[in-house]
């Protein structure tokens, strides 16, 4: 189950919460107002770079093809 971050706008405590895609209730901050905002967090994505899609001319990319 993904977590989303929240932050109320009352109190403006930021918080997480475990939840269904498809949950549509508000959520509610630790201090029970349940005026909350959903807040964007970027996902950060490493390791090596994929490879470039094949143009289905038949060379791999590597440099093979002089």
């Amino acid at each position: 189950m993904p977590s989303y971050d929240f932050r109320c706008r009352t109190c403006d405590t930021a918080f997480e919460v475990r939840r269904s895609i498809s949950s549509v209730e508000p959520a509610v901050c630790p201090q029970g107002h349940t005026e909350t905002t959903r807040v964007f967090t970027p996902v950060a994505v490493g390791g090596a770079a994929a490879a470039p899609a094949s143009s289905g001319g038949g060379c791999c990319g590597g440099g093979c093809c002089g």
